[in-house]
């Protein structure tokens, strides 16, 4: 298996186009204006990509597949899944793309399935909520697998760096979905590079076009995570109604609250309002056994699966029923989201802009 994972690298090792494509920096620093920055070229040379763009974890395997081949870093989310679902999706996924991928785990959960996906040839680990312990960092090592840690403040950087991480994720408050982060991006972002000297930092929240990519790389970033914007794309696992009110969402159609929580009792996320959220905060926010409507079936999955009002799952494509009523995970950067391409067309876009200086 261990060779199996070097294969993925080796297919993807992409160095050389990627400092001719994009006219890197010198390892001296020269061009510091230029993109991309001698950190986002080190990234790019680390996993072998295009692009220093990383997936946010939702949307599916049909989505990671079409970023990852795309030059991008794909993106799975596994802390829920089962060992065997786990072995499973990995297995699907690297029959999709010959190249990396990131497999998330929220560590607020035990990651039960990681050892089956690193046994499928998982070649990215990326954890989130908490810092992963000596025997998971053990498990992940003797795969021959990288690992990353998101983080929120610099104390959180520098233990994750203890413990080896091969890159950071510095989430800022205006990012959607479930948030770590109390601190506005650019006020931590610094502080996360600062503490983190040559190892990649990605910046993450509220990121949705080029110039936002621009922006963070200059700002000393490595790369980027982009969720919101990969939510709204034709791969991505959303349901259309998901999709479609993301496109039509603004910046002060979000909200950070804790409403969405069965399944994750008192996590902050930042979601689109709906009636859900609109019912409970004018009931003063009510806990847990108090809120309206309460255990109330919104919607309906597979095999006739029920979603409850207060759950903690976006809508899917396969889900009938209410599914605006239920949690649609999304940043700040939604202003920046009016259409729904293909990932590969979206990516090329994103990068263009960043490389346009006429934008900054």
């Amino acid at each position: 298996m261990a060779s199996s994972r070097r294969t993925f690298f080796q297919k993807s090792a992409l160095t050389g186009t990627a400092l001719s494509l994009f006219g890197a920096s010198s390892a001296n620093g020269a061009r510091p204006h230029a993109v991309p920055t001698t950190r986002a070229t080190a990234l790019m040379e680390l996993f072998g990509l295009r692009y220093p763009i990383f997936m946010g974890p939702y949307g599916g395997s049909l989505l990671a597949s079409a970023v990852s081949n795309a030059g991008a870093m794909g993106s799975i989310t596994l802390w829920t899944s089962t060992p065997d679902a786990a072995y499973q999706s990995v297995t699907n996924l690297r029959r999709q793309t010959t190249r990396p991928f990131v497999a998330n785990y929220v560590l607020a959960f035990e990651p039960v399935s990681l050892p089956k996906a690193l046994e499928a040839g998982v070649p990215v680990v990326g954890f989130s909520w908490g810092l992963p312990g000596k025997t998971v960092v053990t498990t992940v090592r003797n795969a021959r697998a990288k690992f990353g840690v998101q983080v929120g403040t610099a104390e959180g950087a520098r233990r994750a760096l203890d413990l080896g991480a091969d890159y950071l994720v510095c989430q800022g408050s205006e990012a959607g979905g479930h948030v770590q982060s109390s601190t506005p991006l650019y006020e931590i972002l610094p502080r996360i590079v600062d503490a983190a000297k040559e190892i990649p930092v990605l910046a993450a929240g509220g990121i949705s076009n080029g110039q936002k990519i621009r922006k963070a790389l200059l700002n000393g970033a490595a790369g980027v995570v982009i969720g919101t914007r990969f939510v709204a794309t034709q791969e991505s696992l959303a349901h259309e109604e998901y999709k479609k009110a993301i496109i039509q969402a603004s910046a002060k159609d979000t909200a950070l609250s804790i409403c969405f929580q069965d399944g994750w009792p008192g996590a902050a996320h930042r979601t689109l309002r709906n009636g859900t959220l609109n019912h409970w905060e004018t009931d003063g926010c009510p806990p847990v056994g108090k809120r309206p409507g309460e255990g109330d079936i919104v919607a309906s999955g597979p095999g006739g699966a029920k979603i409850i009002r207060y759950s903690i799952t976006p809508p899917r494509k396969s889900f009938e029923g209410v599914v605006t009523d239920l949690a649609m995970y999304a940043g700040q950067g939604v202003d920046d989201v009016k259409d729904l391409p293909k990932a590969h067309n979206l990516i090329e876009r994103l990068w263009a802009e960043c490389l346009d200086e006429r934008r900054t």
